[in-house]
């Protein structure tokens, strides 16, 4: 057999053999160091993950009875403060304009303005109508602008009207300037200028 192959055989021999002890001691710490990283990576790191998710969903549960006990020990005070509002809300109706249509209830608004103005002696000039505006989901505002001439007693008749009118009106805004005139009664005129409003349901 040639020499390069009897090198050839025992090289394949000593490949063959076992272990040296050296090599199983590398192996042994291979193992002691790449296993447990392994073991945590696929095996504790999504068991902690599934444990964390799982408290998280149980505060979140908590937190909704939490509230939903609290609900129900409120339940006397809820019925108690719902029969106060809607009794509230049925002496109030009467007062407010009761209409489907907002340009109902503005038209009944003006009208009243308009009859309180002309019956304490003032006379309407101007009136201007904006836009009802809602104030909550069953309230809406109307408002009105305006603007009139009469002497000091008409525009204190006025004012007084509006206040006593069997619906809630509010006046936001009044300006009462001397015009310079004087009417037939010898009475200086004066201009009123007033925002008023109502409100319809």
């Amino acid at each position: 057999m040639p020499h390069f192959e009897r090198l050839a055989v025992r090289r394949l021999a000593r490949a063959n053999r076992a272990l040296s002890s050296r090599d199983r001691r590398a192996v042994r710490t291979g193992l002691v160091a790449v296993v447990p990283a392994v073991f945590y990576a696929f095996v504790v790191k999504p068991y902690i993950s599934s444990v964390r998710q799982t408290i998280d969903a149980l505060r979140s549960q908590s937190v909704l009875l939490d509230r939903e006990e609290a609900v129900t020990r409120g339940q006397t005070v809820i019925r108690q403060r719902t029969n106060a509002a809607a009794a509230v809300a049925r002496r109030v109706a009467p007062r407010l304009y009761a209409a489907a249509d907002s340009a109902l209830a503005m038209s009944a608004f003006g009208r009243d303005v308009t009859t309180a103005l002309s019956d304490a002696g003032l006379v309407v000039q101007r009136l201007e109508v904006r836009d009802s505006l809602p104030r909550n989901a069953a309230l809406r505002e109307l408002t009105i602008d305006l603007r009139a001439q009469g002497d000091f007693e008409a525009v204190l008749g006025a004012l007084t009207r509006l206040e006593r009118n069997a619906r809630l009106i509010h006046v936001s805004r009044v300006a009462i300037d001397k015009n310079g005139e004087r009417r037939s009664t010898g009475a200086e005129s004066l201009s009123l200028v007033a925002v008023i409003h109502g409100y319809s349901q």
